[in-house]
């Protein structure tokens, strides 16, 4: 069976080549045609073609199908005639690589392929046809074509159709304008030029000339192409466009052929169901074709020009280390993202369900976007979960599964019910109304149906009145809901998620209480592991939490059912993170033995700044923190939470470092030669005489950023006001510092860094500071500094981690020793 048959126009191209010493310009010859350039750039990535067409019996002719033949296209469909040469196109290169074409074609052979010419046994075995308008110019090949498109469709071969209008060698442009609309009407997926949508339709707005093509000629897939400014798409009433990668032009001749053969292949790997793609999978396939037309224009010619995957993946890994996209860190496909909500396990998925602006990098009207895992590392991105209605935006909540169908949603079964807030303002008063809402999934979280009594609980009495968390208290056979109320806690119960009743109140007095409360969550862990011995911890984040920005702090203490009683003293706050950047985590809900440890992930940005962040061309706004196992410890104060990176991350890593019982001097640098951009850094580091000890990270000659300790204090602390872009806001450089004595004189970091983030989890994650960074694309060196004596690193180990887009494992996963998957 083929993959893909293209019928059309396959000629040579003269591309200039300089000129001679007396001044005239130098041409070279290569072959060319925009179907045949298709077929060579699919079967560069392996995918099986054949060309139908026409060539004349001369030299040209026979150079076309030896390069055909040597670039791996099938020839088989290939007529050869007598009465016409073959066709000769001159390339014409402005100073910005843009061409325009001469044609010597009066007639070119091309234009003489007949319709009993055109072998139809190609056209049904394969999965796609491609054609394009060049084979509608003039008889009998227009013929040809349309015969060959009815058969297409006939036998239900996806029809792929790419204008690629050259005026020149229409008599008529009404004509060509027509016929473009004919072959429309035959298509499943089309390309076109910003400036071919703006001649088929009359607009050059992308949205309404889209949606004109896909509407009056039920084109499912359209894409537009708009030069070094990237590509849109529309799919249905899903559209979106995605940046362009920028590389030196010399000749953008293959540009759009190169797209249209990367997309053909991104279609093919998805199997050819158009009607099952996503908007994930569309940004990722446009991204993809995006990266092939780049890696053309690099080069001369069109055939020539055409990338292989590799080429295709070189640009863009190229564009990735310019940006600051994380790389083993969740972030949104697009757009704006804050809280994670909804965190769920269910039927061997983790559902991360986020605060999500599909139209813009800032702050807005709130969704719910939706990926799922099977190890908390690789994920799937998901339609948008959740939307606005009537009700108001969708604010911050929780998902859980009902299993013993409580509410009544699932006729018996189970199902997952999300509990959000709604947002909306009174018409009346203009003051801002928050209520707690359901909605709920009969198909394990793929689409959702809100609650038709919605909202199920209202209190007009706080203007704050949000964000519930949900879990199930079986001692009490009761649902119950913590839900931030102003600047405290207030909890309620109900028997099936619907009805719901107040309970108690928490907060007054208790805590840090710089600004409101927000996205609390409630849950029983074992300290130490004692099967006897357990706590409820109550994590509630504040926004202000001082002048530093949002922060989370949390309480240790006991749960009856109805009442949290905090076991330490009120005026005790015991912060989460003491980074600056870790706000609204939560953790995931049905999870197994969750006593043992909770894991949690939450985001990691600071409302004082998080608009201003400076992301991807400001395509995407915001990352996850490390997804975390939570336990509890006794220590000499008390019971303290502890955070550790769940164990699956160990897979993304491969050492590149290690040393053991080195003794480090103040002139000593024993990670001179390690760098990286993706790292995990494992140090057990013991004072000797030392002052202070750190490890610089992102290191150039204008960037660092340092963990360090203060031995003389007895301090942790992170510096990054040198780390890099520190200039977008006025709070972003900082040096923050939190206590951590030493024991046998010994302190155990584990970093992790990602492209524009820093973890630290200090001492087996009794302390954690989180901090993002900006630093410029050539800061990746390390540092292990020593100052005023010396230190010893015990043991010493740097990990390269993998990309979590380019080490997607499929096998069922261990994390932390516990099955996931």
């Amino acid at each position: 069976m083929v993959d893909v048959t293209a019928l059309g126009e396959v000629l040579i191209d003269f591309t200039p080549l300089g000129y001679s010493d007396s001044g005239n310009p130098i041409y070279e010859q290569n072959p060319g045609g925009a179907p045949a350039n298709v077929l060579v750039a699919l079967s560069r990535m392996g995918i099986r073609t054949e060309f139908i067409g026409k060539i004349g019996n001369d030299p040209f002719g026979r150079s076309i199908r030896d390069v055909l033949e040597q670039c791996g296209v099938g020839t088989t469909g290939l007529a050869v005639g007598e009465e016409a040469v073959t066709t000769l196109a001159f390339v014409h290169l402005d100073e910005n690589g843009d061409r325009s074409f001469s044609f010597c074609r009066k007639p070119g052979a091309d234009i003489l392929l007949r319709p009993e010419e055109v072998n139809d046994e190609l056209i049904r075995s394969s999965k796609i046809f491609h054609c394009g308008s060049v084979s509608m110019t003039d008889e009998p090949v227009r013929l040809a074509t349309l015969s060959a498109l009815e058969c297409a469709r006939k036998h239900g071969v996806l029809i792929s159709l790419d204008p690629n209008l050259r005026k020149p060698l229409w008599r008529d442009l009404e004509q060509a304008r027509e016929t473009i609309k004919t072959m429309l009407s035959y298509a499943d997926v089309v390309k076109l030029s910003e400036e071919e949508l703006a001649f088929v339709t009359g607009t050059s707005d992308l949205e309404a000339g889209s949606r004109l093509v896909c509407e009056s000629f039920h084109v499912p897939l359209l894409f537009v192409t708009l030069g070094s400014r990237g590509s849109f798409y529309r799919f249905g009433q899903a559209t979106g466009q995605v940046p362009g990668y920028h590389t030196p032009v010399v000749d953008t001749t293959g540009a759009g052929d190169a797209f249209t053969g990367a997309m053909l292949y991104q279609i093919l790997l998805k199997g050819g169901r158009l009607a099952e793609l996503t908007e994930t999978d569309l940004h990722e396939m446009v991204a993809f074709a995006n990266a092939a037309g780049a890696a053309a224009v690099a080069k001369r010619g069109a055939i020539p020009a055409m990338p292989s995957i590799d080429d295709i993946r070189k640009v863009m890994r190229t564009f990735e280390q310019e940006a600051k996209r994380p790389q083993y860190h969740f972030t949104p496909p697009k757009m704006w993202m804050n809280d994670p909500n909804g965190m769920v396990y269910y039927e061997g998925e983790y559902h991360l369900f986020y605060q999500h602006h599909p139209g813009s990098c800032d702050w807005g009207p709130m969704h719910w976007g939706h990926a799922v895992s099977r190890d908390l590392i690789h994920w799937e991105h998901l339609p948008i979960a959740l939307k606005p209605d009537h009700n108001g935006f969708i604010f911050s909540g929780c998902a859980v599964a009902d299993w013993r169908d409580h509410t009544g949603f699932f006729n018996g079964g189970s199902g997952l019910v999300a509990i959000f807030t709604h947002s909306s303002e009174d018409a009346a008063s203009g003051r801002a109304r928050q209520a707690q809402s359901l909605a709920y999934s009969t198909d394990n979280g793929r689409t959702w149906m809100m609650y038709e009594g919605n909202p199920v609980l209202v209190d007009e009495t706080f203007v704050d009145f949000r964000d519930p968390k949900v879990f199930y208290h079986a001692a009490t056979s009761s649902w119950i809901m913590v839900l931030a109320a102003g600047d405290r806690v207030r909890l309620y119960r109900s028997p099936n998620l619907v009805e719901w009743a107040f309970a108690s109140e928490f907060g007054a007095g208790e805590g840090c209480h710089e600004g409101v409360w927000e996205c609390p969550d409630l849950f029983e862990l074992k300290v130490d592991g004692k099967e006897d011995d357990t706590r409820w911890v109550l994590i509630v984040s504040l926004n202000p939490a001082s002048p530093a920005g949002s922060g989370t702090q949390y309480f240790i203490g006991h749960f009856d059912g109805y009442r949290f009683v905090n076991d330490h003293d009120p005026e005790l706050v015991l912060w989460l993170d003491h980074g600056r950047d870790n706000y609204a985590g939560v953790t995931w809900s049905n999870t197994d033995r969750p006593l043992e440890g909770m894991f949690f992930v939450g985001w990691m940005s600071n409302w004082i700044y998080a608009h201003a962040t400076p992301t991807d061309m400001e395509e995407w706004r915001g990352a996850m923190t490390l997804p975390r196992r939570l336990s509890l410890r006794e220590e000499p104060e008390g019971v303290r939470l502890y955070q550790e990176p769940v164990a699956q991350l160990d897979r993304l890593r491969e050492r590149v470092y290690g040393v053991q019982e080195l003794r480090v001097g103040p002139a000593d640098n024993p990670l001179a030669g390690v760098k990286g951009e993706l790292l995990e850094i494992d140090a057990l580091l013991e004072l000797e005489d030392a002052h202070e000890v750190g490890i610089k990270v992102r290191v150039s000659g204008e960037n660092e950023t340092v963990i360090g300790y203060d031995a003389d204090n007895q301090v942790l602390y992170f510096d990054r006001r040198k780390s890099g872009n520190v200039e977008f806001h006025e709070s972003f450089p900082s040096r923050n510092e939190v206590p951590l004595p030493l024991k046998n004189r010994q302190i155990q970091l584990r970093i992790f860094v990602d492209r524009s983030s820093v973890e630290v989890f200090a001492n087996g994650g009794k302390v954690v500071m989180s901090n993002l960074i900006f630093p410029d694309v050539q800061s990746n060196s390390l540092e292990l500094f020593a100052v005023g004596g010396h230190v010893k690193a015990v043991s010493l180990d740097v990990y390269a981690m993998k990309s979590i887009y380019q080490a997607q494992e499929t096998a069922i996963a261990e994390c932390d020793g516990w099955k996931v998957g």
